[in-house]
Formats: C-alpha cells, sequence, structure tokens
C-alpha cells in the first residue's frame, strides 16, 4: 500500500512535526510505503515562491501530480495550507478532483470563530471542503470536534487523539532552573507561538494576583503567516507593566533549546480563548509538566484521558490566579498532576496513532 502524506513540512510549524512523527511510525509499518507531499504557503515561500490565492492553485495542482502516484492520500489539513476559508476559495476540493485517489483527511483545525453571519459562512465552506469528492473518512483529535466534523460531512469520523512524543529527553528541574539563573523561583511556562487566541493578556493579568516568587517565561514569536502584528502589540503592553520584571520573553526557542526551557517548569500554562488541538500541551506532557488551560472542549478531553491537566474558565484571569496559587502551594498535588503527564506519556504514543491509521487506510482501500 502506498500513501502520500499531504502536510505542512520542515517549517516551524505544529503540523509539520506532528506529520513528521507520524511518518516516522507509518515507515516502520510493514508493507506501508510512505511518500510526503508537502504544501502550504510556508513550505512554498521556503523554496523562495511568491504565495497567492491562484498561485497557490497553481502549486497544488503540481502537488496533486505527486499524490496521484499512491493509492490513497492523507491530507494533514488546516484551512490556510489550501487558501483559507472565505466561500469557494479553499483549494482541497480542487486538489482531490486532480489527484483522483481515495482521501483520509485528518482535520486539525476546526473555525467556527466570528460573528453569526462569518461563523455560518465559515462552517458552509468547512461543509463544501469535508464534502468534497474523494474524501473517504476523516481524523478528529477530540470527541466534539469529532461530532461537528460528522455533522458536516456526512462521512465516517474516528477520533484519534494527538500522541505525546516520546522522543524528548528532560533535565533535571532544579539543574535546568540553575542553568537558567531561576533558582528558587516557581516557573510558569507558557509554550508556543504568540498568536491572539493563546489569551496571553489574561495570563499577564493572572500572574499579577501571584505571589512575587512566580515567574512566567513566555517561549514563542510570532507565527510565521501572522501579519497582524499582535506579537509585537502583546510585548510592548507587557514591557508597560509593573509586573514586566517577572516575565521572561524568550521569542522563538530553537528545537536545541527546548528541552532546557521545558524542563525548568513547574507548570505550563495554556489559557487559550479557542483552539482545535495542540502540539504544545502535548510537548509539556512529554516533559511530565503538569498543565493549567482552558476549559475548551479539546483540553476537557486531554484532562479527562491524562490526568495531568487542570481546567479554568478561559478569558478569567482572576480564577486562572487561583488555580496557579493553589498549585504552588500544593508540591503534593503538583508532583500528583506529574506523574499522571508521564503515565500518560507511557500509553498515549505515536506507535499506537500509526497501528489506528493503518487500519483507516487499508479500511477505505476495501
Amino acid at each position: 500500500m502506498r500513501v502520500a502524506i499531504v502536510t505542512s513540512w520542515q517549517v516551524p510549524c505544529g503540523i509539520a512535526n506532528y506529520s513528521k512523527e507520524l511518518v516516522g511510525a507509518l515507515q516502520r509499518q510493514c508493507g506501508l510505503a510512505v511518500t510526503i507531499v508537502p504544501v502550504g504557503p510556508q513550505v512554498w515561500q521556503t523554496h523562495g515562491l511568491t504565495t497567492g490565492l491562484f498561485r497557490d492553485r497553481v502549486y497544488l495542482r503540481h502537488a496533486a501530480t505527486q499524490a496521484a502516484r499512491a493509492s490513497l492520500v492523507h491530507i494533514q489539513f488546516a484551512p490556510v495550507f489550501f487558501g483559507g476559508l472565505k466561500p469557494f476559495r479553499n483549494w482541497l476540493p480542487f486538489f482531490l478532483t486532480r489527484c483522483q485517489r481515495p482521501a483520509v483527511v485528518t482535520v486539525h483545525e476546526l473555525d467556527s470563530a466570528g460573528p453569526l453571519p462569518i461563523r455560518w459562512l465559515k462552517l458552509w465552506e468547512q461543509r463544501r471542503i469535508f464534502r468534497a469528492p474523494f474524501v473517504r473518512h476523516l481524523i478528529a483529535p477530540y470527541r466534539l470536534a469529532a461530532e461537528t466534523i460528522g455533522r458536516l460531512s456526512k462521512r465516517p469520523v474516528t477520533v484519534l487523539p494527538l500522541w505525546v512524543p516520546s522522543d524528548e529527553r528532560p533535565l533535571d528541574t532544579l539543574v535546568a532552573k540553575e542553568k537558567l539563573g531561576l533558582s528558587g523561583r516557581f516557573v510558569l511556562l507558557a509554550f508556543g507561538f504568540v498568536v491572539k487566541r493563546r489569551g496571553y493578556e489574561v495570563l499577564i493579568r493572572a500572574l499579577e494576583k501571584l505571589s512575587s516568587d512566580i515567574l512566567l517565561i513566555l517561549a514563542g514569536g510570532a507565527h510565521p503567516l501572522d501579519r497582524s502584528g499582535y506579537y509585537d502589540q502583546l510585548i510592548r503592553w507587557i514591557q508597560s507593566r509593573p509586573i514586566r520584571q517577572r516575565v521572561r520573553l524568550l521569542g522563538y526557542v530553537p528545537d536545541e533549546q527546548v528541552p532546557l526551557i521545558m524542563s525548568a517548569a513547574d507548570v505550563v500554562v495554556a489559557p487559550f480563548l479557542s483552539l482545535t488541538g495542540s502540539a504544545s500541551l502535548m510537548k509539556a506532557l512529554a516533559y511530565g509538566k503538569p498543565i493549567v488551560a482552558s476549559d475548551l472542549p479539546f483540553v476537557r478531553d486531554l484532562a479527562d484521558h491524562s490526568g495531568a491537566v487542570l481546567t479554568v474558565p478561559p478569558a478569567d484571569p482572576e480564577k486562572l490566579a487561583q488555580a496557579l496559587q493553589k498549585l504552588r502551594d500544593d508540591p503534593d498535588r503538583l508532583q500528583q498532576l506529574a506523574q499522571s503527564a508521564n503515565d500518560y506519556r507511557q500509553i498515549n504514543t505515536v506507535q499506537k496513532a500509526a497501528e489506528a491509521h493503518r487500519a483507516i487506510y487499508e479500511g477505505c482501500l476495501l
């Protein structure tokens, strides 16, 4: 069986990292040949190509020719890879029609945000995408997303939770803190690209309510495709706050520095305003870190399955501060959550996910 994985690839992107891990595990499956078909604005810009609606169409036509050499295509879907969600502007149906191969679609981003008319248009466009010719099966990272995708697509949908990366090598927390000059501090970490939906203003306001030994590391730069200027606005706002002395702004963290930064954290904080999935939270679990995050459907499922996540209402600095201070003052509870993270890492592996993917592929080719 030959499978073409259509994805963002070898660029700073959570889906690219996800695909790299999945491809590695699939390639270890006997009788399965995997090829990579890179797509998306980041990929094309890396190769010096100009992007835009109709230029993207040309690149996707070429990608479809590559993918058509396989017996099945597996799309790692985020709207931006195929033109966005404006009506009739997404090129995934065009890609699949050109490719003429049965397709599995993993939905990494499901978007229904905005005022009612915008929300309706986004859902309508996603309905058009998920019902495209040749789509045989869809994959969702959590139950509520699967239910929504099922209603939109009228296709089979399987829930495959994000796995915990297995190749991370944590350092001792005290050693990592010493190397960063943070000995004696209780360290909160916010990790990942800095975009508006991560709710960092909520986190800064919560930090202002916490005891003075608590310090925040904000590790992440602007997303390469974000043209809103949000990152610079946030940094200026943080630097204008009295609390700025308790915030370490690291910007984008290269892969080789991630183990040190992640290991130094006592708690990973994720005050998302919205999300469909989060590779950064799975990386936190890979390092055995307790997580405090917004009570959103993906986070709720992760909390139920892992036992390592505490949830708080979104956009509520007071409740977030209370949860963080309570953990600061309860080392036994902190250790219990860390142990749950380590236990979950042992059972939710990419090898297990690869086996589930193979079963879906085989079902689509029957």
